[in-house]
């Protein structure tokens, strides 16, 4: 009896385990073949087959009922390793968003003449893929390298084995092959500058509630395309980790990074003081919305935006502001509050119930203290306490996703999946039209292809020529 009830409590943790994986469990050889035998051992013995089988059945209810489905009765037949996943119904990995590492990306390499040179290579392919494939293709000499560089000019020679390089590059951040002799002579391509012209007269025609719930609807396929695992794989360093990408929450913070940066781009764009003064109160009444959605990341993209020095220095626009708005303004400013660990922030979301899309860099920051400020190895054993406090920050993520999010504009057009190239088609489609109707197909296309001015000095300039004092 001892021996059975020291392999139950194996099978309930292996299951468990699978279960907080997922599918990516799949991808492992190794995690594949440990299953296999575990299934051969377990279908010899009749108690734990049926102990598994209940185990894996009660998940699928459990999963069943969540999706609001009553009437399902799963059945499962404990055989073979796939039997493991038949209770996962795992909504990361059946979101069309969600990027894998076996999946293929579109890479974009620049020449320094500013021609294209456009390949499909796997999420986490390392630089010396990246450039033997292009050496197969287009007959490259040996001697060129791999150059990451951003708006501002700022160059970075990339290793040859630097993995997944694509989906970690920053907002109007670009890949360039060049020879070494041409490295101080690269410049940035136009499109990474950003616009010359705001979009000011568009968003009069969107409401500040529709582009709040769009911008939420967006976020929310990237934040839930998310697996836990990947803040791990991000803190502790990707290439410790085989079969692993973390392009989702990468380009989650992309996000964060954009939006913040395309209200600084419109606010620094809109050249009358009348215009801007309404375009300043408007964002205002989106983080309002923001926040009232439990969009907590935007929430905050936006209030970085509003707060960045070329936007702040603007005195005769926050002047022009009506006095509503500015005590609501400076009431969002308490909750950016950094002091007592972000107190303010965590009182708040402690006070929400899911769904909700929470402000991710402090997860991260949280996550990279526990493993900075305490040992993994101590006295050569593992320091469990270090991976309790980490799993229990982690797990916040799943209590943010533990509630069904019901889509805010269930009329906006959407794309199949984000690595569909079809559906890039029909946005940019969509965008070549006019935007002067209120739509939510519209709306969508314009959320989806921020055009933003990253360059901080090119924004602060820009303020400057507004109001020089």
């Amino acid at each position: 009896m001892y021996s059975f009830n020291k392999r139950q409590k194996i099978l309930r943790l292996i299951s468990q385990w699978v279960t907080l994986y997922g599918r990516l469990v799949q991808m492992d050889p190794s995690a594949l073949n440990l299953l296999e035998k575990l299934s051969d051992f377990v279908s010899k013995d009749p108690r734990l087959s049926n102990v598994l089988k209940d185990q894996l059945q009660d998940r699928r209810k459990i999963r069943t009922m969540e999706n609001g489905n009553t009437n399902v009765t799963p059945h499962i037949k404990v055989r073979s390793c796939g039997s493991w996943f038949a209770s996962i119904e795992d909504g990361v990995s059946n979101n069309a968003y969600v990027i894998r590492a076996q999946d293929k990306v579109p890479y974009e390499i620049y020449r320094s003449d500013y021609s294209c040179l456009s390949i499909m290579l796997p999420v986490n392919a390392s630089v010396q893929e990246v450039m033997s494939f292009l050496a197969a293709k287009y007959g490259n000499k040996g001697d060129q390298i791999l150059v990451k560089m951003n708006s501002a000019g700022e160059r970075v020679c990339l290793k040859l084995d630097t993995t997944g390089v694509y989906t970690s590059l920053g907002v109007n951040e670009r890949l360039f092959l060049c020879n070494a002799h041409e490295l101080n002579t690269l410049a940035p391509h136009p499109d990474q500058l950003g616009p010359n012209i705001g979009t000011s007269e568009i968003l009069d025609f969107i409401s500040s509630k529709d582009l709040a719930c769009q911008l939420t609807d967006y976020d929310w396929n990237l934040f839930n395309s998310i697996h836990q695992v990947e803040l791990i794989h991000y803190i502790f360093g990707q290439q410790k980790f085989k079969n692993s990408t973390t392009a989702n929450l990468e380009r989650f913070i992309r996000r964060f990074n954009e939006v913040q940066y395309w209200v600084a781009t419109e606010i620094c764009l809109c050249h009358e003081i009348g215009k801007r003064a309404q375009l300043l109160k408007k964002f205002i009444k989106l983080a309002a919305h923001l926040k009232e959605q439990k969009n907590l990341n935007s929430f905050f993209a936006v209030m970085f935006g509003l707060s960045n020095t070329a936007v702040s220095r603007l005195t005769r626009t926050w002047e022009r502001l009506p006095h509503k708005s500015r005590k609501l303004y400076c009431g969002f400013e308490r909750l950016l509050d950094p002091s007592w660990n972000h107190r303010s922030y965590r009182l708040a979301i402690a006070k929400l119930s899911p769904p909700i899309i929470p402000f991710i860099p402090l997860f991260l920051k949280d996550v990279t203290f526990l493993h900075e400020g305490n040992r993994t190895l101590v006295e050569n054993l593992i320091n469990f306490e270090k991976m309790r406090m980490i799993a229990k920050t982690v797990q916040m993520i799943h209590c943010c996703r533990s509630q069904t999010y019901v889509p805010l504009s269930p009329s906006r057009i959407r794309p199949h999946s984000v690595l569909d190239d079809s559906s890039a088609v029909r946005i940019s489609t969509c965008s070549e039209q006019s935007l002067t109707t209120r739509s939510a197909a519209t709306t969508w296309a314009y959320i989806v292809q921020m055009k933003v001015i990253d360059n901080q000095k090119k924004l602060c300039q820009l303020s400057r020529d507004l109001e020089s004092s």
